[in-house]
């Protein structure tokens, strides 16, 4: 009965550990992943001036007198302006068609997000350029109307052709009920993907239009720091109090932090299971040397006549360690069989590991089976102490 508990502890353990190393790996994987951004240094504040009422131009002046004030601050190198900003939802999506691209009439037509951004804008977030140039201060409403695509919107509407000099237009229902023109846009770059809220998400199609060519409807300030931009909150909310008192400041933070709260769930998951994994293997090892030290305790007598016929104090501790390693494999058996059935549960909270990962299996093996040799050397050692006169005069 022992035994048995003993092996239960060690199936439990390593179920729990397989769990848990899944989600480490996830979330080590999700801190590798390339958000498309370079995250490091920048600051954000989301200020809804377009909700104030306000006609766009009057907007869009209010936009840039911020945007102009926060680059001169000391310690900005790049102080940009936009709808919205890296690993942050956009859920307003629209139509989008490419001139001379004939669309199968059985599939949806390509949907993309609606972004507005200023020259500034990609640099400050830290944004690369793969083809193309970026928006210019003569991308004005006077100009020709030009937009610049993520890869995502690009690939959906070209493939594999260059994009650059094709031109696009939004297309839908939709243009009825919105202030957004069908007309056709100059393609002038296209810039890389970047994540969203949900970082493991795949990135979703996005048209960038300059925020001076098009109406407003929401606005980030995005401020890039060569130093701590925690820093620069507090004069750059006063920079936007001083330019409009009555425009509300909403979800300030950095991208670092906007990236650490992105993988927060992943992360209290593979705490959790790791915690729940740490103490069975604990109670497993525990366990262990309590079953081995009782053995050992009944079986006095035979250890000394071993002794005494002349077993060395080295074999009798090897005969316990693999009396432990005997149970501790049966319970690695079971765990690892249980694990591949208990980990379909966690099948949706994986990124980049598989469920049934062997090097997961292999690496909670190790780790038990160290743990268990520890466990059985406290009783082995007991029991290649023994003397054998004492033991049979104590019989």
């Amino acid at each position: 009965m022992q035994r048995a508990l003993v092996v239960a502890q060690v199936a439990l353990s390593v179920t729990l550990l397989t769990g848990a190393g899944l989600l480490v790996r996830t979330l080590l994987n999700l801190h590798d992943l390339d958000v498309g951004a370079d995250v490091a240094g920048v600051l954000t504040l989301e200020v809804p001036v377009a909700g104030t009422g306000r006609t766009t131009p009057e907007v869009q002046d209010a936009y840039e007198r911020m945007r102009a004030e926060l680059a001169s601050l000391p310690g900005v190198t790049e102080a940009g302006v936009g709808s919205s900003v890296p690993l942050r939802d956009d859920d307003f999506e629209l139509e989008v068609k490419a001139e001379g691209i004939a669309r199968d009439p059985n599939q949806p037509t390509p949907r993309g997000e609606y972004r507005t951004a200023s020259p500034d804008y990609f640099r400050a977030t830290g944004i690369p350029l793969l083809a193309g140039r970026e928006f210019e201060l003569t991308d004005t409403r006077d100009a020709a109307m030009v937009v610049i695509l993520n890869e995502t919107m690009a690939r959906m509407l070209f493939g594999d052709q260059d994009p650059i000099g094709r031109r696009v237009a939004w297309t839908g229902d939709v243009l009825q009920f919105v202030p957004i023109s069908g007309d056709w846009r100059t393609v002038v770059g296209v810039v890389r993907d970047t994540r969203a809220v949900v970082i493991e998400d795949e990135p979703r199609g996005a048209v960038y239009q300059p925020f001076e060519q098009e109406d407003v409807f929401a606005g980030s300030l995005v401020v890039r720091a060569s130093s701590d931009p925690e820093g620069l909150l507090v004069p750059a909310t006063q920079i936007v109090r001083q330019i409009d008192p009555d425009v509300p400041i909403a979800r300030v933070g950095t991208l670092a932090q906007l990236r650490a709260e992105s993988m927060a769930a992943q992360r209290i998951n593979a705490l959790f299971v790791s915690g729940f994994g740490i103490v069975a293997l604990l109670i497993a090892a525990v366990g262990l040397a309590g079953v081995l030290g009782f053995s050992v305790s009944q079986r006095t007598n035979e250890i000394g006549v071993r002794m005494s016929l002349g077993a060395r104090a080295g074999q009798v501790r090897t005969m316990i360690v693999l009396e432990g390693l005997g149970v501790l494999a049966i319970g690695l058996v079971l765990g690892a069989f249980g694990s591949f059935f208990a980990v379909r549960v966690l099948e949706g909270l994986l990124y980049g590991v598989a469920p049934r990962d062997p090097v997961t299996l292999l690496a909670v093996a190790a780790v038990m089976a160290v743990v268990g040799v520890f466990a059985a050397l406290v009783p082995a050692i007991r029991a290649s102490s023994v003397q054998p006169v004492e033991a049979l005069r104590a019989e």
